[in-house]
């Protein structure tokens, strides 16, 4: 038998996952907007064609390719700036979501609740996590056992019916307000070098226009990450307790 060869869609899914599409790229191309107008400015700038001839020319194929290779290593920069927020908020204090809701001195889940999650841990994985008393004890022990059993309730898991996308919409948010530091400093670069450097007005009113949205972001990145974080672990623990 002749081997079938691999369509051109199966070799970009081996490669990209929803979740980067949805998580990496979708924030990174959002937030590097102002980026993308100023290098279109910039490579137009002494071109004296038309906008349509010009989009059919080697030199705006030259600029997208260019656009496509930096949009892959600024996916990684917003995702590194993402993730120290999530250090901040999380790690640094009580641990993630899917740690704390478990813990006695949180209040969000009842006590009956976390007995019958632990109950269910040691039934499934013979994992023995702190009791009430003990995690009154030793806390950091009782947040070093609920994390390592975290791992493996969400390999466990997996996408279930609706993890899977809770964790992509979290890993967009986070990225999003991530990446939203850059583009806010793009909209401010865009912006003066449109006004007093390119004389192109439309190019500069569109950028301060950019500059809300990502200052909205900036400023509400707090409550907007730990919200999409809980409502990820409120899911999990859902499927994994159904």
């Amino acid at each position: 038998m002749v081997p079938q060869r691999e369509s051109m869609n199966e070799k970009l899914q081996k490669h990209i996952s929803t979740y980067e599409l949805f998580a990496r790229y979708l924030p990174a191309i959002l937030t590097s907007v102002p980026f993308l107008l100023l290098g279109f400015a910039l490579s137009r700038r002494n071109d004296t064609r038309d906008i349509m001839a010009y989009l059919v020319s080697l030199k705006f194929f030259g600029y997208l390719s260019m656009s496509f290779i930096c949009l892959y290593f600024y996916a990684q920069l917003i995702r590194t700036t993402a993730k120290y927020f999530e250090r901040r908020y999380f790690q640094e204090k009580r641990g993630f979501p899917t740690t704390y809701f478990m813990l006695y001195s949180d209040t969000a889940c009842s006590d009956a609740y976390k007995d019958e999650f632990r109950s269910r841990v040691k039934k499934m994985f013979g994992f023995q996590l702190c009791t009430k008393d003990e995690e009154q004890v030793n806390m950091r022990e009782a947040i070093r056992r609920l994390n390592d059993i975290t791992k493996r309730i969400i390999l466990h898991v997996g996408d279930g019916v609706l993890v899977g996308k809770h964790n992509q919409w979290y890993g967009f948010m986070r990225n999003l307000v991530g990446g939203s530091i850059y583009g806010a400093v793009g909209a401010a670069l865009t912006f003066a070098l449109g006004k007093w450097v390119l004389n192109q007005n439309t190019l500069a009113y569109t950028a301060i226009c950019l500059c809300i949205p990502y200052g909205l972001l900036v400023l509400f990145r707090r409550p907007l990450i730990v919200q999409h974080a809980e409502a990820y672990a409120r899911q999990l623990h859902a499927e994994f307790m159904k």
